[in-house]
């Protein structure tokens, strides 16, 4: 005589079961994800990591593990072949970055997708606060028309001179913009 088979305790059918798997996982990185300081604290991680800091340095500085950072950023990070952990030269994931614009106290966000964006805005931005300080030799080699998120970033010394005066009399002058990376 066949003797019957004890089902699973749980859910009864395999699209429950699933269901709720999936719910249950959704639910824990959801809000471990999308915490604004992981992601900004992520994109710090990363950011050191290419300047050529140790894992403990960027951790340390960076303030959060490296395996936060690949939960939040899976595809900036792959293993070598000696099977370490690295960081990739460069990521595709949007960050919300600020630049200065030419009126007092103003700022304009921009999308900058990926990496490679992100550098262009920040020494764009290094350009500018050298050009306060009378110095145009940065503006000067920085790429003309190099547009990010639909906004043509101004080379011209004119258009630079302004948004330096604008910086300058605002109360916050310049801003680090990669503190102020956030989530897109």
């Amino acid at each position: 005589m066949a003797r019957k088979r004890k089902r699973p305790a749980g859910p009864s059918s395999k699209e429950s079961r699933s269901a709720a798997k999936n719910r249950k996982r959704s639910s824990s990185s959801l809000s471990r994800r999308d915490a604004p300081g992981n992601r900004a604290d992520g994109f710090s991680l990363l950011r050191h990591r290419r300047a050529g800091l140790p894992w403990a340095d960027a951790e340390l500085q960076s303030g959060i593990s490296r395996q936060g950072a690949q939960d939040i950023f899976p595809g900036a990070f792959f293993i070598d072949e000696r099977g370490h952990l690295q960081v990739r030269g460069y990521d595709r994931y949007t960050r919300q970055m600020k630049i200065s614009t030419s009126k007092p106290g103003e700022f304009r966000w921009l999308r900058a997708r990926g990496s490679r964006q992100a550098s262009l805005v920040a020494t764009w931005s290094n350009a500018v606060k050298a050009a306060g300080r009378g110095d145009f030799s940065l503006i000067d080699a920085f790429p003309r028309n190099v547009s990010v998120d639909g906004v043509r970033l101004p080379t011209s010394h004119h258009a630079i001179s302004r948004i330096a005066a604008a910086a300058a009399e605002s109360d916050e002058p310049f801003e680090d913009i990669y503190s102020l990376v956030g989530a897109a």
